[in-house]
């Protein structure tokens, strides 16, 4: 099937939510409700889906197939409630902690930042303490 044609997934891999035998697992978090001034990050998972078509499973300066040695899946997008930032991380933990604890390697396409608060919280349950290096193009700093 040609690269533009199908279902969108990322990297054209199989849309699945059985993590039988699977080592890494794409989903998204269509969320933008704690951005301030520009929304628009809900629609981040289908335009990082649509743009990951074009990519080639092959990496020739490592030489590894990356879809060969590891089984990727998309699982497709979690639940969220726009507008209710709360309500959102708890449905982010539930939907998150099967791939968690299936030990399945979580790979998050965007929503806003906040989001990230709600996969740690998944993830230090399982592996205990962590820490978040977070490199954006933007300074959120604010004084609280």
């Amino acid at each position: 099937m040609p690269r533009f044609a199908g279902v969108r997934t990322f990297m054209r891999a199989p849309h699945t939510t059985d993590l039988a035998g699977v080592d890494a697992a794409v989903y998204g978090i269509p969320f933008d409700t704690a951005t301030t001034y520009r929304t628009g990050t809900r629609f981040g998972p289908e335009a990082i889906r649509s743009a990951s078509a074009l990519l080639r499973p092959y990496n020739p300066a490592l030489e590894v197939n990356v879809v060969e040695t590891l089984s990727i899946v998309d699982y497709g997008d979690l639940p969220v409630s726009p507008g209710d930032t709360q309500r959102t991380y708890g449905q982010v933990e539930q939907a998150l902690a099967p791939l968690v604890e299936a030990g399945v390697f979580p790979l998050a396409l965007g929503g806003d930042h906040s989001v990230t608060l709600a996969e740690l919280r998944v993830l230090a349950r399982r592996h205990g303490p962590l820490a978040l290096v977070q490199l954006d193009a933007h300074g959120d700093t604010w004084d609280e």
